[in-house]
């Protein structure tokens, strides 16, 4: 009798399992196909949550973009969400009286974009005299962030930065998008890792698919480039 009662046991533990590993299986193949080790992908083409790249190991890319000291006396810069509140930025020293940069920017390098709050980028995009570009990058409050890795250079010989958050699969890329009278108009762009594709319907119209490669070569995942 107890030799049965452990073989049922038995029986139903290994049976729960392969359900379990079954479950698990079907779950992360909704009819897709694997693509034989660079990630798991479903039928429309897009990563499955398993292999999202929010849940992957992501690559150290050095920065390229410095932001030296402004050799100019310290200022005071009025807040944009608290009214009436106003702090210290010291461009020399690359400084300032706001909570992040007591708390997180000046423990970073000077030079480093790590440093700069949003009162010390605003008066670098104002004071610096940086790069159409990279001023474009420094007032775009709503898509770069201090802790973004930023890249900076040039793809088929037109000015490109790209940003990106650790974790977040979009891929924010600024280039140009046209020249009027004779000016270069850049405009922000994104790009979605998991789709390997652009998003909100626009797309460089130059160099989109150099960028294309330039990312699968950094991330080591082909699909971008397709």
């Amino acid at each position: 009798m107890l030799l049965a009662m452990l073989s049922l046991v038995t029986m139903g533990i290994v049976i729960s399992l392969l359900a379990y590993y079954l479950g698990d299986r079907f779950a992360r193949f909704p009819g897709g196909e694997w693509d034989g080790g660079h990630g798991e992908f479903t039928t429309s083409g897009r990563l499955s949550s398993a292999d999202s790249w929010a849940n992957r190991a992501w690559p150290a890319i050095r920065d390229r973009v410095q932001f030296p000291p402004l050799y100019l006396p310290a200022q005071q810069v009025a807040s944009r969400l608290n009214p009436g509140k106003v702090y210290l930025v010291d461009p020399a020293n690359l400084s300032c009286t706001c909570n992040y940069f007591l708390i997180r920017g000046a423990r970073a390098a000077i030079g480093s974009k790590e440093r700069l709050c949003r009162h010390l980028r605003n008066v670098y995009a104002s004071q610096g005299n940086p790069s159409a570009l990279i001023r474009m990058v420094l007032l775009d409050d709503a898509h770069y962030g201090e802790t973004d890795q930023l890249w900076s250079g040039e793809v088929d010989g037109i000015p490109v930065v790209i940003a990106w958050r650790e974790g977040d699969p979009w891929v924010a890329v600024y280039t140009r998008a046209s020249i009027t009278n004779g000016e270069p108009d850049f405009q922000r762009y994104v790009f979605h890792l998991d789709n390997a594709a652009w998003g909100e319907g626009r797309i460089p119209r130059a160099n989109a698919q150099s960028i294309r490669q330039m990312l699968a070569d950094w991330f080591a995942d082909p699909h971008l480039a397709a």
